[in-house]
């Protein structure tokens, strides 16, 4: 999953999602959403494409 030493994701669109309340937020490119927490409850975000 790499090109020429770089990651490659789901691509810029999409949002970070959290699997426990289901707040959403836009994805925020070079920012994996399994790094973000959210704000509502703590849990980590996940991404989604839609």
């Amino acid at each position: 999953m790499e090109e020429d030493g770089e990651r490659l994701g789901l691509g810029p669109g999409g949002y970070c999602v959290c699997p426990n309340c289901g707040h959403r937020e836009k994805h925020k490119r070079g920012t994996p959403c399994s790094t973000l927490k959210c704000p509502n409850c703590g849990s980590f975000l996940k991404r989604d494409k839609k």
